[in-house]
């Protein structure tokens, strides 16, 4: 099992895994929860897969079976934002506004989207360890780069999970009922804590993404 920690500017360097976490999306997120996402019919990306976006990836003997995402809240591309604010101002239909108490726009806070697992392919060994992974990742990346907190629209059950994980989190009180896979969603944000499971990232960090993070960070420096 390896973490793979990008940025989307370096994507080139991790082709084969960032296209197994966007056909692992269109996999889980289409395919199987019906959600209604543009794709090509192998690859589900969107708005938000863009510069300055950054990734934490779980493979296993060299497929992806663990993902997710993260942007800026200070991010914007001239029109799209961030998911939870786009939704604010209602360019994303489907998904409510107020379902956060303020709207952060500073590069201090970082949203987490598009989390996937191929939960057949999961260590029945080590209950959660890929969930675990993609979150340290998601850390190490973004506190590097300014991150104090990160957020998430994503099922209740993440929450208690992250807690479980050594986290500090707090809990939104909107909730929504989501129309395509009528599962329950609420948003909650993170303590963006770097020393929370770091040596358990770093045991499985793959040498081509220690070497790009030490070459973001000293871009971001």
């Amino acid at each position: 099992m390896q973490l793979h920690v990008f940025s989307f500017e370096r994507r080139p360097a991790f082709e084969a895994v960032y296209s197994g976490f966007l056909a692992l999306r269109k996999l889980k997120l289409v395919d199987e929860l019906g959600w209604g996402l543009t794709h090509d019919g192998v690859f589900e990306q969107d708005q938000y897969d863009r510069t300055g976006a950054v990734y934490s990836i779980v493979t296993h003997e060299g497929r992806v079976i663990a993902g997710a995402r993260a942007a800026s809240c200070a991010g914007s591309d001239g029109f799209w934002t961030y998911m939870l604010k786009d939704a604010r101002d209602g360019k994303i239909p489907g998904i409510p506004g107020g379902l956060l108490n303020d709207y952060p726009e500073t590069n201090q806070t970082w949203e987490c989207t598009r989390f996937v697992m191929d939960e057949t392919r999961a260590d029945q060994a080590n209950p959660s360890i890929e969930t675990k992974l993609v979150v340290a990742g998601l850390c190490r990346a973004t506190f590097g780069l300014g991150a104090s907190m990160l957020m998430s629209l994503s099922p209740p059950g993440l929450g208690p999970l992250l807690k479980r994980f050594g986290y500090q989190i707090r809990r939104e009180v909107a909730r929504y009922s989501c129309e395509d896979d009528g599962r329950l969603y609420r948003a909650f944000r993170m303590e963006c804590d770097p020393g929370v499971n770091q040596n358990l990232a770093a045991r499985y960090l793959s040498s081509s993404s220690a070497s790009a993070l030490r070459d973001e960070l000293k871009g971001a420096a």
